[in-house]
């Protein structure tokens, strides 16, 4: 959930050019993220990243680690976000059975 009055905070941190895709865009196999809220009344968002391949999206968490933590640090610590909830990772296909991106 979003914290009262952070929305566009957290929509820029999220964005095509924000903070986190610019992060995530550094890894070998990342395509792309997809943002919308659930819930206008709760601030409620819902975060999607795509990935071509588990195994680059599990490269990326070891690599990247260290900015993963201060990324969710600050948008804790600095209030824009009051709780998050991991909902799973898992695969969808996109076209043939070779197309499939964890998501």
């Amino acid at each position: 959930m979003v914290a009262d009055g952070r929305r566009a905070e957290f929509e820029a941190a999220f964005a095509v050019d924000g903070t986190w895709a610019t992060l995530l865009y550094q890894a070998d196999g990342y395509l792309l993220t997809e943002v919308w809220c659930e819930s206008p009344e709760l601030a409620q968002y819902r975060v999607k990243d795509f990935w071509n391949w588990h195994r680059n999206f599990e490269s990326f968490r070891a690599r990247f680690h260290v900015e993963c933590e201060r990324f969710e640090n600050w948008v804790r610590a600095d209030g824009i976000v009051k709780s998050e909830q991991l909902l799973g990772m898992y695969y969808e296909e996109l076209g043939g059975e070779d197309e499939s991106v964890l998501t």
